[in-house]
């Protein structure tokens, strides 16, 4: 069994970690020509991208405690082969509303694999340790949205969309592989009253009483609502709006997303040094501008690629230097119950992001100005919020102390 001290313990978290995004961002290029392929709307084809989001943010709720009683490895063996299975099952669907049905299905079993992760961070390590944790996690995270959509534009190109779905199952399936074969229980104590109404309710309201929690949760729920819109948008404006095809759309969407890799870098390096707050200060003032610089070209009609990757790329910078800041800082007050602070935040941060998607489907008008706009208001949101809920609570708690 793995040590808390080997890479191979990080490598594997971002591993599972990333079968998430593989899974939302594979096939992405496919969305357009699925409308034709399901004899379906482009406005259906995005509800199985928002749905599965939203199925991703409840099951967060369930998730935590059911890891704080039966811990963390059943958990994640449980979630993976419900995953593999949907996975799966969206290959051979026919028709928009059996493939909607699986990515829920397929989304309840993912909710399980976004939880437990953070909540072993909680469990072996602690303030910027943890951030940096998480960020070392971003790196690997990273690599998967750079490569998901290159990999799913040439798999829909060679034998069609539903390859996609057939890969995520065999990478899902390898994940639980290495799961069962290697992965130790991290829990110290199992709270075996952990799934019992009063306690869950006790658990989420404790956390819900703190306002720095509310704050950072908001930050990371803010940040994620900007990537989502993305991700709801993109292959529309890509393929469609500026005509790149699929094949450009994976390259494209993997330039914007190099950004993971290195505000994921710059993160774990950084933030020991500066701390969590000064990070997430620095942070939001770059995803505030790079908001602002999408939006305007939008809607000055700049119709190029670059007018979409340049700022994307400069948002997702911000973006891995403000999650795994914003998470461990929500996180890092509740050691006890660390799943259930996890599930509350996940499921915050996906009902969020999941609506700026939904909102994305549904402005959609031809054009890029819906999914910029979004963008622009969800990063406007994350730097107030950083500063009226989080950065004047600790000034307030930094007086109070002396």
């Amino acid at each position: 069994m793995l040590r808390r001290d080997q890479p191979a313990m990080t490598v594997l978290l971002g591993a599972l970690i990333a079968v998430a995004p593989l899974a939302m961002d594979i096939y992405l290029a496919s969305m357009p020509s699925m409308t034709r392929s399901l004899s379906a709307t482009p406005e259906q084809v995005q509800l199985t991208l928002s749905l599965y989001m939203y199925g991703w943010g409840v099951t967060q709720i369930f998730v935590g405690p059911l890891t704080d009683r039966f811990g963390r490895r059943p958990a994640l063996i449980a979630g993976l082969a419900l995953f593999v299975a949907a996975s799966l099952a969206c290959a051979v669907a026919r028709n928009i509303e059996t493939l909607i049905a699986a990515r829920v299905a397929q989304a309840i079993g993912m909710g399980t694999v976004a939880v437990v992760p953070r909540a072993i961070v909680r469990d072996l390590y602690s303030g910027e340790h943890a951030a940096r944790m998480l960020s070392l996690m971003g790196i690997v995270l990273g690599i998967a949205p750079i490569v998901a959509p290159i990999i799913g534009s040439h798999l829909h190109v060679w034998f069609g969309w539903q390859a996609n779905f057939v890969f995520v199952a065999a990478y899902g399936a390898t994940a639980l592989a290495c799961v069962i074969a290697a992965f130790p229980e991290t829990i110290r104590a199992r709270d075996v009253r952990a799934t019992t109404p009063e306690v869950i309710l006790a658990n989420y309201g404790s956390v819900l009483r703190s306002r720095t929690y509310i704050g950072y949760v908001l930050v990371a729920a803010s940040g994620s609502s900007g990537l989502f819109a993305f991700l709801a948008g993109s292959a529309f404006v890509f393929v469609n709006v500026i005509g790149t095809g699929e094949e450009g759309f994976g390259f494209l969407f993997g330039a914007v997303m190099l950004g993971n890799i290195i505000g994921a870098t710059v993160g774990s390096r950084v933030v020991v040094r500066l701390g969590i707050d000064r990070m997430l200060g620095y942070s939001t003032w770059l995803m505030l501008f790079s908001g602002l610089a999408l939006a305007a070209l939008a809607w000055g009609r700049v119709a190029h690629p670059l007018a979409i990757v340049v700022p994307m790329f400069l948002f997702m910078v911000a973006l891995m230097t403000t999650m795994p800041q914003a998470t461990a800082g929500a996180l890092s007050a509740f050691p006890e119950i660390a799943g259930s602070a996890a599930s509350l935040l996940l499921f915050c941060q996906f009902v969020l992001a999941s609506t700026s998607a939904l909102i994305v489907g549904m402005t959609f008008d031809g054009s890029e100005r819906p999914m910029a706009t979004t963008i622009d208001a969800a990063t406007l949101l994350a730097f107030v919020i950083f500063r009226v809920l989080v950065r004047t609570r600790r000034a307030a708690g930094s007086r109070e102390a002396t």
